[in-house]
């Protein structure tokens, strides 16, 4: 009887791993696919000039190829089913995605840069499209690479041979996750660069929400804080709260994306309330990322003590919990970006906006950095325990 359950075992174990083939196989395909597509956009982004008889024209083709990427990118991410078996050609074409997104990144900043330098030979009308047109250029970039971190975070969990891939997920994951540092950073001095002219040219519909939004955060804070994990019920304690978080995350889309509406249909009037509450959501998100910090310290700690049937949970519910406050970070990023892109009144706040997004940019690099060390600690004890 015991050889028969050793057999069954063991013809499951086969069974899903060429159940995962196939979706590997696929992915692989469409994340080459991807690789190709960003780098010819990178390459047609290098050749691109702007000078004073032709700036908005350019840049609107540049935004709406960016904007097909961010949707060729989401797609792919929309498609991914578990089991997935990661190979070496998966992760470098997530890495390469990556670093071609920081190369876009480095175009957008020479094309501000560019645009400043126009000040004095194009007409006014010119350098406003051209400022709303660079403003929305970073905006997608900066999308595109909350797009490939958050379809990597996925990858990671539908991952079933986490175990023999571990160095190179945690190489690409640290190279990925620096690149998207990088690219922020770029795009944010992009924005600075742009707002620079708006001298030249001489939200509050939305605050209950954001209000609401930042007290549902702060409370789901402190319920995450309260969490005491234990080495017997630690899988369901994880996996209450990451329902809460998933919760959470479909309010924050939810916002998100009426903003996007709103861009759609019209302009905003930013004011100082406004900008105080982006850079307040960023940092709830943070006292959000501290309690999973605290986490990862008591698991490590309670891992020799714990069976390996809700040690496997539990760490499947912090890559999930992880993966979603990921998105999180990237969603309030982008709430900030559309806002500023819509914006019709940038010339009497411009400072003020530019100080708010240095600080939410550090906020949220702090989340993503919080992210990265789950993940990191969930990889290392799957291989310890042979999960």
């Amino acid at each position: 009887m015991k050889q028969l359950w050793n057999n069954f075992i063991g013809a499951a174990a086969v069974f899903m791993l060429f159940m995962g083939m196939p979706a590997a196989a696929a992915l692989k395909e469409d994340l080459q696919d991807l690789a190709v597509q960003s780098e010819t956009f990178r390459s047609e982004l290098s050749t691109l000039e702007l000078n004073a008889s032709s700036v908005c024209a350019p840049l609107v083709q540049a935004n709406q190829k960016a904007r097909d990427m961010v949707n060729a990118i989401s797609a792919v991410d929309d498609n991914l089913s578990a089991p997935l078996q990661i190979d070496a050609e998966i992760l470098d074409a997530i890495e390469l995605l990556s670093v071609t997104n920081l190369s876009m990144a480095n175009e957008a900043l020479r094309l501000s840069l560019d645009l400043q330098q126009l000040e004095n030979t194009a007409s006014v009308l010119t350098i406003k499209d051209g400022i709303t047109s660079m403003l929305q250029l970073s905006d997608d970039i900066g999308t595109m690479a909350d797009r490939i971190g958050e379809m990597a975070d996925k990858i990671l969990v539908m991952a079933d041979n986490i175990d023999i891939m571990a160095d190179r997920i945690i190489a690409t994951q640290e190279i990925q996750s620096a690149n998207m540092t990088t690219s922020i950073d770029t795009l944010l001095q992009t924005q600075t660069n742009a707002l620079t002219l708006v001298s030249v040219i001489e939200t509050s519909t939305r605050e209950l929400e954001y209000d609401a939004l930042i007290t549902d955060g702060m409370e789901l804070s402190s319920r995450m804080h309260a969490v005491m994990l234990n080495p017997w019920t630690m899988n369901y304690q994880l996996q209450g709260v990451a329902d809460d978080v998933k919760s959470f995350l479909q309010q924050v889309t939810a916002l998100s994306n009426a903003i996007k509406n709103d861009a759609v249909n019209g302009t905003l009037y930013i004011d100082g309330t406004s900008m105080m509450q982006l850079y307040d959501m960023s940092t709830m998100l943070t006292f959000v990322a501290t309690a999973v910090d605290g986490y990862v310290i008591a698991i490590e700690g309670l891992e020799p003590t714990t069976s390996t049937a809700t040690l496997e949970d539990s760490l499947n519910s912090m890559l999930q919990l992880s993966a979603d406050i990921g998105i999180m970070a990237d969603r309030i990023g982008e709430m900030g970006d559309t806002i500023l892109a819509m914006a019709d009144n940038i010339g009497m706040v411009a400072d003020t906006f530019i100080t708010t997004q240095q600080f939410q940019s550090a906020n949220l690099f702090a989340t993503r950095n919080s992210v990265l060390a789950v993940q990191q600690m969930a990889i290392a004890i799957i291989v310890s325990r042979g999960l």
